[in-house]
């Protein structure tokens, strides 16, 4: 294999890659139905499909998978895919986040970049929300027939993770007084999480406790900040009708500052107390069936927490605590990117999708702190030109 140029010369050199996943939110089955067309992706493709199967025949009658999860037929044929709405469900989209953004990945390291070379280049790696899952895979630095099986253990365990958290929250209809509300205020297709954008740190806390506060907002009633995503743009999670009332509460104030306020296609609210019991429910339903032996001393680079930013390194079996992170605590950006901001070893980030919400954040970080790095997403097709140049 021809090395790519780009991880030639840092191999060469001093420099280092930072790897970076996305998460939840993004469109991914277009891209992953244009990676299917890859040859060099066949392989991992028959052990997606197979790993898939097995879950479907075990767990296919569920209603919370009433249109199936057959990717294989969805990526063959894009127009006889579900719509838009059951592709959101956690079930569906989780596992198919994660097979899009590890397809980018297999991809480019048939193409240019040998995993060992890889690894060896590389300083850090990490994920925005469900992508950490994706971070800790890779940074296993496994290849061959080693990866495909370590992938396929992972495939099961982000399904049943989004699987597990859909079973905490299975209700996908918001009833049309929340929806007529909304609409009066401007706002499109409420659900469980929503994008606060222009509100520093400080003032976005002060007015989600006014809120709760005030509107007496407790247990599952409560709105929490979670997701740190920039200086100015942070996710709230709660339950439509308290997204509603948190919204009606300081409208008139975001419409002055010129704030937005955007509902994310999603159908769980990830990252909060909320979540608190899926990791139970997944322990006493759905891990017998899930093979993860692994721990943090089996990662050949450091993997950094989105929620505290220690390397996973240090830990022991990784299984909870990813859980956790993606469904139960809130996620600090900057935490886990910590080391592009701070090791000026690490000269490039290569984000691989799906789309570009993860190398955009990771921007609005640099912007804020007048860092210039070079920042390349796999998900680009310009981009990955550039990453592939040989």
């Amino acid at each position: 294999m021809t090395s790519a140029k780009l991880l030639t010369s840092y191999l060469q050199g001093s420099q280092k890659f930072f790897l970076q996943f996305g998460g939840q939110g993004s469109p991914y089955l277009k891209e992953l139905a244009k990676l299917y067309a890859e040859p060099e992706l066949k392989e991992f493709f028959e052990t997606s499909f197979k790993t898939l199967s097995e879950i479907e025949t075990r767990d296919g009658k569920s209603p919370l998978l009433n249109e199936g999860l057959n990717f294989k037929a969805w990526v063959e044929n894009p127009d006889s895919a579900p719509s838009e709405d059951y592709l959101a469900r956690a079930p569906i989209s989780v596992p198919g986040i994660f097979m899009t953004q590890i397809a980018n990945y297999v991809l480019v390291s048939k193409k240019g970049y040998p995993t060992a070379d890889l690894i060896k280049a590389t300083g850090a790696v990490s994920g925005h929300s469900q992508g950490v899952i994706a971070s800790a895979l890779v940074g296993l630095g496994k290849d061959g027939q080693d990866f495909l099986k370590a992938y396929s253990d992972f495939l099961k365990f982000v399904f049943y993770l989004g699987f597990c958290g859909q079973k905490v929250y299975p209700n996908f209809t918001v009833s049309q007084d929340i929806v007529s509300e909304n609409e009066a205020n401007g706002d499109k297709n409420p659900s469980p999480m929503a994008a606060v954008i222009g509100y520093t740190k400080d003032e976005l806390e002060d007015r989600v406790k006014q809120t709760n506060e005030s509107l007496g907002l407790k247990g599952q009633d409560t709105v929490y900040i979670s997701l740190y995503n920039t200086p100015d743009s942070m996710i709230l999670s709660a339950l439509p009708s308290s997204l509603l009332a948190f919204r009606k509460k300081w409208k008139a104030e975001m419409d002055e500052k010129k704030c937005k306020f955007v509902y994310l296609k999603t159908t769980a609210p990830f990252h909060c107390p909320f979540m608190e019991s899926s990791l139970a429910k997944f322990e006493a339903e759905d891990a017998s069936v899930v093979p993860f032996p692994y721990n943090g001393s089996d990662l050949k680079v450091p993997v950094y927490s989105i929620y505290d930013g220690h390397n996973l390194q240090k830990d022991g079996n990784l299984r909870d605590i990813l859980f956790k992170m993606v469904l139960i605590e809130p996620l600090y950006w900057d935490l886990a990117i910590a080391p592009v901001l701070k090791d000026t070893s690490i000269q490039t980030i290569i984000d691989f999708g799906p789309s570009v919400v993860s190398q955009r954040l990771t921007g609005g970080h640099l912007k804020a702190q007048n860092i210039e790095k070079q920042s390349l997403c796999a998900s680009n097709a310009k981009e990955l030109k550039l990453i592939l140049e040989v």
